[in-house]
């Protein structure tokens, strides 16, 4: 598994303009995707964090196009950052 951690502060009166982007974004997702969470800090920095199957499932998503979560995050007026994790442990209830 791999993780895809897109975050930018986003000013108070933009988080609108973001909260709406992720509302209105299609529920069609690439391949390889598992889930998707958008977070917030109480600093007021935003994080959309991806869950994906593979490095290479992010690697195709971003040779198709722009990311949405970096639009999503310019339509609210940030200059978004991205980072690229591997997933070395999981643990679950079970």
């Amino acid at each position: 598994m791999f993780v895809t951690f897109v975050e930018a502060h986003v000013a108070a009166d933009r988080e609108f303009d973001l909260v709406s982007a992720w509302e209105a974004a299609p529920d069609s997702f690439p391949e390889g995707f598992i889930e998707s969470s958008l977070v917030r800090s109480e600093s007021g920095e935003w994080r959309i964090v991806t869950v994906w199957e593979s490095r290479e499932a992010v690697l195709a998503m971003r040779g198709a196009g722009r990311p949405a979560a970096l639009v999503m995050f310019e339509a609210a007026g940030a200059s978004p950052t991205v980072s690229m994790w591997d997933v070395v442990g999981r643990k679950r209830p079970s």
